[in-house]
C-alpha cells in the first residue's frame, strides 16, 4: 500500500473539483434552484414589505445602528437581519447600477440572505454527517432537508427564520460535535473540542441577534435534557462555560445597549421584553392551541412526515435510542417542539431549525435500505409510505387542475395558475410512478433519491412559473390600496 501511494499520480486541480461536485452535487443543485426562484416575483404583502421598508429608512437615513419602519424605531426583531438585507442591497445596488432598485432596495437582493444561509448550512451540514455519521447518512438527510416544503420556502422569503434557524441548528451541531471530541467518540486533533465549544456560543450568539433570547431559551433545556440523559452533567464543567457566557456577551450586550442608548428606553423595553417575554407569555397574535405544531408538521415536513410512526419503531426495536447522537437528535426535535408549544404565539416557521435534526435521524433509519441484505418488504414498506406521500398530492392537483374539482369558486382562484399547476400534477404523477415502481422491486436505493427529486422539481416550477404568476395577487401594491380602501 506505501510502494502504490508513493507511485500514485497527485491529482489535478480539475479531478479535486469534479470530486468536490460530485460529493456536494444535491447542495449545488438546490443552490442553483434558489438562484432560478431568486427573481421570480416582487415583494409579497404583508411582511415582506415591512422588511424592505425598513430598509429603505436605513439606508435613507444612513442608519446602521438603529432601524425604522414608517418613520417610527422598529423593535419587533434584533438588527442582523436587517444589516445583511442592507449590506445585500447596497452591494447589488453597486454591482447592478440600480437596475431594477426602487429607493435603494429590489426584492431579489434583499432574498440574498436567505437564500445565502440555506446554501451555507446545507454544505455545511453535509460535511459534519460525513464526519460524525457517515457519508451515506450525509446525503440521505441532505435530500431529505432539501426537499422539505418549508426549507424551501423560508429559504427565498424575506424573512429572519431561515438565518435564525441555521444559525442556532448549526450550534447545537457544533456542541454536539464537541462533545462527541471531548468523550472519545470522535476522531480529532488535540484540543479540537474546545473550538467546536467556542462555536458554538459564537453561533449562539449571532442567534440571539438574529432573533433574540429564544436562542437561549431553546438551548438550555436541549443541552440539559440531553446531559441528563447521557447521565454526564459533569459535563458542564468541561463545556468553557465562563469563556461560552464571555463570547455571547461579548457579541450581545454592545449592540443591545447600544440600540437601547440610540432608541430610548421606550425602545429598549419592547426590544427586549415585550417582543420576548410577553409575547411568549402574553401573546397578542398568532394564538393557537397547544396542539398547533402537530398540525404545521403535516404540511412544513410533508411527506416525510409519514416516516415518524416508523421510524420511533425503529429507534425503539434497533436500540439506536441507546447512541450518544441519536439522543442529541431526537432531543433537538423534542424539545424545541415542547417549549415552542408551551407559548400561545405559534407560527410553523419558528420550528423551522428542528428539520435538519429529524432529517437525519430519516437518513440513519432509510440509511440500510440502500445496501445489499435488506429485505425486499421492508423497502416495499417504506417505500410504500413515500409513495402515498406523492399519489396523494398528484391526484388531489389532477382533479383539481385537469377535472375541474372543487367547484366554480375554487376554480376561480386557481385559473391564474393553471399552466404551473398542471405541470406541478404531471410531476407528481410521474414522480409516484417512479417511486412506487422501485418499491415493487424492491429498489430502496432509488427511494430518497427520486421522492426528493419530485418535491425539488416541484419547488423548482412553483418557485418560478408559478410565483411569477401568483405575483399580481400578492403584490403589496394592491394589498395596500386595500388597506386605504378600508380605512
Amino acid at each position: 500500500m506505501d510502494e502504490f501511494s508513493e507511485h500514485r499520480e497527485p491529482r489535478k486541480p480539475g479531478q479535486r473539483l469534479g470530486e468536490w461536485v460530485r460529493e456536494n452535487r444535491v447542495a449545488i443543485l438546490y443552490g442553483l434552484m434558489l438562484v432560478a426562484a431568486l427573481f421570480a416575483r416582487d415583494l409579497w404583502a404583508p411582511d415582506e414589505l415591512d422588511f424592505a421598508q425598513c430598509v429603505r429608512e436605513m439606508r435613507e437615513r444612513g442608519s446602521w445602528l438603529l432601524p425604522y419602519l414608517n418613520g417610527l424605531p422598529y423593535s419587533e426583531k434584533p438588527i442582523l437581519f436587517l444589516w445583511m438585507m442592507k449590506l445585500s442591497a447596497v452591494m447589488g445596488d453597486g454591482l447592478t447600477g440600480g437596475a431594477g432598485f426602487t429607493h435603494g432596495v429590489a426584492a431579489w437582493a434583499l432574498r440574498v440572505p436567505s437564500v445565502a444561509g440555506s446554501i451555507a448550512f446545507l454544505f455545511a451540514f453535509r460535511t459534519w454527517a460525513k464526519r460524525f455519521l457517515q457519508a451515506d447518512v450525509a446525503d440521505l438527510a441532505t435530500m431529505i432537508l432539501c426537499a422539505t416544503p418549508l426549507w424551501f420556502w423560508q429559504s427565498q422569503y424575506i424573512q429572519i427564520d431561515l438565518v435564525f434557524s441555521a444559525m442556532l441548528a448549526w450550534a447545537w451541531l457544533s456542541w454536539l460535535a464537541g462533545y462527541l471530541l471531548l468523550r472519545g467518540l470522535a476522531e480529532g486533533s488535540h484540543g479540537e473540542h474546545r473550538d467546536r465549544f467556542s462555536a458554538f456560543y459564537f453561533w449562539m450568539g449571532l442567534a440571539v441577534l438574529a432573533k433574540g433570547p429564544l436562542a437561549i431559551v431553546l438551548s438550555v433545556p436541549l443541552l440539559l435534557a440531553f446531559l441528563l440523559w447521557q447521565k454526564d452533567l459533569k459535563a458542564l464543567k468541561e463545556i468553557a462555560l465562563l469563556k461560552g457566557i464571555g463570547i455571547l456577551l461579548l457579541l450581545v450586550l454592545p449592540l443591545y445597549a447600544l440600540a437601547a442608548w440610540k432608541g430610548g428606553h421606550h425602545y429598549a423595553y419592547e426590544l427586549i421584553i415585550l417582543q420576548n417575554f410577553k409575547r411568549a407569555t402574553q401573546a397578542w397574535d398568532h394564538i393557537q392551541p397547544w396542539w398547533k405544531y402537530g398540525e404545521y408538521l403535516l404540511g412544513d415536513f410533508y411527506p416525510w412526515v409519514l416516516l415518524l410512526p416508523a421510524l420511533a419503531f425503529f429507534l425503539r426495536g434497533s436500540g439506536a435510542h441507546r447512541s450518544p447522537i441519536v439522543r442529541f437528535l431526537l432531543l433537538a426535535f423534542l424539545v424545541p417542539l415542547l417549549c415552542l408549544s408551551w407559548s400561545m404565539s405559534k407560527q410553523g416557521k419558528v420550528l423551522l431549525m428542528v428539520y435538519p435534526f429529524l432529517a437525519l435521524l430519516l437518513a440513519g433509519m432509510l440509511q440500510p435500505i440502500h445496501v445489499e441484505g435488506v429485505s425486499v418488504a421492508r423497502i416495499r414498506r417504506l417505500g410504500g409510505i413515500l409513495a402515498c406521500g406523492l399519489w396523494i398530492p398528484a391526484l388531489a392537483l389532477v382533479a383539481l387542475a385537469f377535472f375541474h374539482a372543487g367547484g366554480a369558486r375554487l376554480q376561480d382562484l386557481v385559473a391564474p395558475l393553471l399552466g404551473p399547476l398542471r405541470l406541478c400534477a404531471v410531476v407528481l404523477l410521474l414522480g409516484a410512478i417512479s417511486v412506487t415502481t422501485r418499491s415493487l422491486l424492491g429498489q430502496g436505493e432509488f427511494l430518497v433519491r427520486e421522492t426528493a427529486a419530485t418535491l425539488c422539481a416541484l419547488f423548482l416550477v412553483g418557485g418560478t412559473w408559478g410565483f411569477h404568476r401568483l405575483d399580481p395577487l400578492k403584490d403589496f401594491r394592491r394589498w395596500s390600496a386595500e388597506v386605504v380602501r378600508f380605512f
